[in-house]
């Protein structure tokens, strides 16, 4: 049998040799008795395993002694074919965690956190976006290989609990294929799923309440007794209000009214021509080509035409508000009477002096609504931890 190694001998050779000039001789080498353990389990034979690998089977019995190891390329192959990390193929199984990465990824852009156990920032970057059903699964992938290595730089990665929280993360197969990429870097412990998770730690943790995330898009979550009941957050081609995207779209609407003579603002208009440096007639290939990350980054210009008391913007604002308020109400029903706690986060979270009154007209009074303002990456640190402390099935 011949075996095919799929990953490239110098990706496993920035990890494993060139972290703060850590090598192998700095953990304590278990290859023989993990090689050996490997062989029986898959139930063969010392000859069996000298053929396929090219060597003799007295070869094979010496790796199992420990009187040898093979090379680094020879230990990558079998890495590939018992489909373990090189990382725990060499080293002794018990390592002490010293690390949280935590990683957010969105739409627009991927941020990543590296703390020490305590939840103290080691390391931070953003990168771009990385959602997979936007911009496709090998884009994911390469965006999570640059941040992993940038924050990680010095670090040996048999110490860190990671959590990535990832949009379009669990569409489709996407949650089995970046596990199964995830694992090729030998993490101690590690969880993937949607950023919708990392939200929802931070607005509700265990807590029953509806969560709602009012981002480039538009999700919500009614939670109660550890069950979750979904409402929205079909896609932007689907969903009609509340989300970056549909306030930022509307406002161009808006503009573009005005400007070809029907009741539109001016306002939003001035506001929008700023901010793309043209005239918005001039735009419009730029904006089609952007896409609904790009159009959403348009939401922050309503809120400005507000507060300089645009009608239009107030008109739009409310709308999207309206229609939350719905989404509210749904998940509300799911819950007891005496726990209608709501949390909005995202990035519209941030207008909260603007939004709270706008609620307070479309949901009853005794209903409380909070805001959060917390990045949602310090959600998937608390993830992180929980996987750390064996409270996440990754499963």
């Amino acid at each position: 049998m011949q075996t095919t190694f799929k990953y490239s001998i110098e990706f496993y050779d920035i990890r494993i040799y060139n972290k703060s000039g850590d090598n192998m001789n700095n953990n304590t080498l278990a290859f023989a008795s993990n090689f050996k353990a490997l062989r029986k389990k898959y139930g063969y034979t010392r000859a069996q395993i000298a053929e396929m690998f090219s060597f003799s089977a007295k070869t094979i019995e010496k790796w199992e002694y420990g009187s040898s190891i093979p090379s680094l390329e020879t230990l990558c192959k079998v890495a590939e074919f018992f489909k373990v990390t090189l990382d725990s193929l060499v080293y002794e199984p018990n390592i002490k965690i010293k690390y949280l990465l935590a990683i957010d990824g969105g739409g627009t852009k991927t941020e990543f956190l590296l703390t020490d156990i305590y939840k103290k920032e080691i390391a931070r970057t953003v990168l771009g976006a990385s959602n997979a059903v936007d911009s496709g699964i090998e884009n994911t992938k390469k965006i999570l290989e640059q941040g992993i290595h940038k924050v990680c730089q010095g670090i040996n990665l048999r110490e860190v609990s990671l959590f990535a929280g990832l949009a379009g993360g669990i569409t489709g197969n996407n949650k089995q294929e970046i596990n199964k990429f995830l694992s090729k870097f030998g993490f101690a412990c590690f969880g993937n799923g949607s950023d919708t998770e990392s939200v929802l730690e931070i607005a509700l943790e265990d807590k029953d309440g509806v969560a709602v995330i009012m981002g480039t898009g538009i999700i919500a979550f009614s939670q109660s007794g550890g069950r979750r009941h979904r409402i929205g957050g079909w896609g932007y081609l689907i969903d009609k209000g509340g989300s970056g995207f549909n306030i930022g779209s509307q406002a161009m609407d808006s503009a573009l009214k005005y400007l070809d003579g029907r009741d539109g603002s001016k306002i939003l208009c001035e506001l929008i021509e700023s901010k793309l440096s043209k005239p918005l007639p001039d735009s419009i290939a730029e904006i089609h080509n952007g896409g609904k990350a790009y159009i959403a980054s348009f939401a922050p210009v309503v809120f400005d035409a507000f507060d300089r008391g645009d009608s239009f913007s107030a008109e739009i604002i409310d709308s999207n508000v309206k229609e939350v308020a719905e989404i509210i109400t749904a998940g509300l029903k799911f819950l007891p009477k005496d726990k209608q706690n709501v949390v909005i986060c995202g990035g519209l979270a941030k207008r909260s002096d603007i939004l709270e009154k706008y609620f307070s007209k479309y949901l009853k009074e005794d209903i409380k609504v909070q805001f959060s303002k917390e990045r949602v990456v310090n959600g998937a640190l608390m993830l992180a931890e929980k996987i750390k402390n064996g409270g996440v099935n990754n499963a």
